[in-house]
């Protein structure tokens, strides 16, 4: 298994795990609107529940989930073993630990939820989708945290801690705002399913998604995931340094 934690091996996991997100995503979205479905604006699990853009979403999202899980495990092991060989900032260990099996879970629940359409488990596929985003940002301001910390012991990852921290910023902006337009929609009870009933009868037309509220959502939704991704990117440069390539 020494393999996966070569510097190569990293870092084209990670590659094709961006790659394969970013693909599924603009090609649901693109089968989406030529099927003639509204463009402005689909939540990105709202593709799901059309038949022929639901064939790409599950296979695309239940291979990237699996391939999050791999990723989880080999950065756990790297930073594991630069934090061994750098002492000095006792919460790294910890830090570590965490943020991988946020990210670990976080995997299985996007392979879960690509078999999981809101339109025949709406309940379900909210609690997935909570569990997703929450651990995703969790986990992306606690490597935000821990490449400050490494950057204290090797000024080399300045370099990293600076882009994630921007990156991470912007997430937690989309997903702020995301949070302001879904409860401008719901009101104070945006966490229940039954809100989303009259949406949902909208997406099973797919022709006219006329909520403002959930539109405006749907779009910093598309924000917040590609906003991540760009902090996933950002361990391609880390991998070069935990695995002293550079």
């Amino acid at each position: 298994m020494e393999w996966l934690l070569q510097a190569g091996t990293v870092r084209k996991t990670l590659q094709a795990s961006i790659a394969l997100q970013l693909t599924t995503l603009a090609t649901s979205y693109a089968i989406w609107v030529y099927e003639g479905c509204d463009p402005f604006m689909p939540w990105i699990s709202d593709t799901d529940t059309n038949p022929v853009s639901g064939v790409p979403f599950t296979l695309g999202f239940s291979v990237s989930g699996l391939l999050i899980i791999v990723l989880s495990w080999q950065y756990y092991r790297l930073r594991a073993d630069w934090i061994t060989s750098h002492p000095g900032v006792s919460r790294l260990e910890f830090l570590n630990l965490v943020s991988a099996l946020l990210a670990a879970l976080a995997g299985a629940f996007i392979t879960w939820i690509a078999f999981t359409p809101w339109s025949e488990q709406l309940a379900l596929h909210l609690i997935q989708a909570k569990v997703i985003f929450g651990g995703l940002g969790l986990w992306a301001i606690l490597s935000t945290v821990m490449a400050s910390d490494m950057a204290s012991l090797d000024s080399r990852f300045e370099i990293v801690h600076r882009a994630r921290r921007l990156r991470t910023a912007i997430m937690i902006v989309f997903a702020s705002l995301l949070g302001l337009s879904v409860l401008q929609y719901t009101g104070a009870s945006f966490l229940d399913p039954v809100h989303f009933e009259s949406y949902l009868e909208m997406v099973g037309v797919c022709t006219d998604l006329s909520i403002p509220a959930m539109s405006r959502a749907a779009l910093f939704e598309w924000g917040m995931v590609i906003s991540m991704l760009a902090v996933v990117e950002t361990g391609i440069h880390e991998s070069s340094l935990l695995t002293s390539d550079e």
